[in-house]
């Protein structure tokens, strides 16, 4: 018995998420709204600026809301703008309507603590949020302030809410990602080995999301992988393609010294010399993904070894 066809609205279609769930929707038969901010879609508007009457339009008759659209790098005031605000004129939008939809937020596992507690556990949906946003980057931050928008507006409105929260989402033309150091022209600082690398190949993390908008399973999930790389094993797959050409490896603890040294200082220091960013991106930890597993019938298609010799594969190319 096939999956009943749904109308579901993809924000931030244009990106490397939103895109890759857009496709996987139409092919599994679902009618696809595209809301782009520019470009070719089928809803074109900047969700932060757009009037009440265009909202309440681009979201009428949809079943599921996959709202991807967010920004994935800049200062706290891209994120205030392009993450928060966009985020909270959705919400509005959503809680106008008599039927309401699902709402699949795509989050991030950046939000959870990166407390030193949980050096060497298994970091899965039981982890405690980050208790104090504002030593973390301003894209975690962001992540953690849709969380909580969406939350309030599923207790006091009643949405239907599944927050999903990919790790590093890698594929074509995205491979890089902030857990493997620190770079500087051809040189990677390698800072530390152990430890697991939260990844999900994007196509594994589309079915997540569209299983979890055909099942409307609401709760909280986190997405990696089933076959978690260390920093060695990432970094030995990326050999082939001459990147990088020199690895310093490094401590991370010398760096988390160096950073808590810094601390006091008044003035703006680089991610990684922050102690909490350091933390987030290189402290040895775990990640499950049970719960995903359990409650979604999610299954990784695509493994380490195979998503990586595609990326390969592309660079040769």
């Amino acid at each position: 018995m096939g999956v009943r066809p749904l109308n579901i609205l993809v924000t931030g279609a244009g990106g490397f998420v939103g895109r890759h769930v857009a496709t996987v929707a139409a092919l599994r038969g679902h009618r696809v709204r595209h809301l782009v901010r520019s470009g070719e879609g089928d809803v074109v508007l900047d969700l932060a600026a757009a009037d009440r009457a265009t909202l309440d339009e681009a979201v009428e008759g949809v079943d599921v809301v996959v709202h991807a659209a967010a920004s994935l790098s800049g200062d706290a005031g891209h994120q205030d703008r392009d993450t928060r605000t966009a985020t909270r004129r959705l919400l509005e939008a959503l809680s106008r309507r008599n039927r309401l939809p699902l709402l699949v937020l795509i989050s991030s596992i950046s939000v959870l603590s990166v407390g030193p507690e949980l050096e060497g556990r298994v970091i899965d949906e039981d982890t405690p949020l980050e208790p104090r946003p504002e030593t973390r980057d301003a894209y975690a931050a962001a992540k953690l302030d849709q969380e909580v928008m969406a939350r309030a507006v599923a207790a006091r409105r009643g949405l239907p809410l599944t927050i999903l929260r990919p790790g590093a989402v890698y594929g074509p033309g995205h491979c890089w990602n902030a857990h493997l150091g620190a770079v500087l022209g051809p040189v990677l600082l390698r800072l530390g080995r152990d430890g697991e690398i939260p990844l999900t190949h994007i196509e594994n993390c589309a079915d997540a999301v569209l299983l979890a908008a055909e099942s409307r399973e609401t709760g909280t999930f986190n997405l990696v992988d089933d076959d978690l790389p260390d920093r060695s094993r990432f970094l030995a797959a990326l050999a082939p393609v001459g990147w990088p050409r020199l690895v310093l490896p490094i401590d991370w603890r010398l760096m988390l010294g160096a950073a808590q040294l810094l601390a006091p200082l008044p003035v703006v220091k680089p991610g990684l010399l922050r102690p909490a960013v350091l933390r987030a991106r290189m402290m040895p930890v775990r990640y499950s993904n049970a719960r995903a597993k359990a409650a979604l019938g999610w299954v990784p298609r695509i493994g380490f070894d195979e998503g990586m010799a595609r990326l390969l594969a592309e660079k040769r190319a």
